[in-house]
């Protein structure tokens, strides 16, 4: 019997230790570790791409709208925000850094995707049969303002709460309101609906 509570002892000592450990983990913000990844700690980075991912793969996909696009976009997010390491001002927050070099990406790939979707129009040897005729809602995202376009993009496509994408834009509550109303004003307007 004595064997059974020394071990039990032992066990909930090794919980113990395992919690410390991760709430010690999870105590660290992202200012601290990314202060770290500038002195050259890339276990630092690590966890910051760990913590972020996800956010930035929904966002990628919000834009792009394809699994391995949105994939291969967020992998580039993160590279440059390590290249861009020493260069991030302290005075914002690594979220609202994250964002903007994923919104900037995805835009400049889709402006890519245009050019050579226009190139591909001017060929001879393409006929209407070639080119998609479905417009699905993510078209007419795409039509938006950018403005209106990454207000629904994190409203319903990052499932954020009006109070963070005000933090997050750096914009009045107020404003995510107003422009949250009107691009779906503009989406309903785009698809026809309650126009006769």
């Amino acid at each position: 019997m004595v064997i059974v509570y020394q071990l039990a002892d032992l066990v909930g000592t090794g919980v113990k230790s395992i919690a410390r450990n991760f709430q010690a983990k999870i105590a660290i913000s992202d200012s601290q570790l990314l202060n770290r990844a500038k002195d050259g700690d890339d276990t630092a980075f690590n966890e910051l791409v760990c913590r972020h991912q996800n956010f930035i793969y929904k966002l990628a996909w919000g834009y792009l709208n394809e699994k391995e696009a949105a994939k291969d976009a967020t992998q580039d997010v993160f590279i440059k925000a390590y290249q861009g390491l020493p260069y991030f001002q302290s005075d914002s927050q690594f979220t609202t850094w994250l964002y903007r070099i994923c919104k900037n990406h995805c835009l400049n790939l889709l402006r890519r995707q245009k050019r050579e979707s226009e190139l591909e129009l001017d060929r001879p040897n393409n006929t209407e049969s070639d080119l998609p005729m479905k417009l699905g809602l993510k078209k007419m995202i795409a039509n938006l303002s950018e403005e209106y376009r990454e207000i629904i993009i994190l409203r319903y496509y990052q499932d954020l709460k009006y109070d963070q994408i005000a933090r997050l834009l750096d914009i009045p509550l107020s404003t995510v309101k107003i422009r949250l109303h009107r691009a779906k004003a503009e989406l309903k307007n785009l698809a026809g609906v309650g126009s006769k």
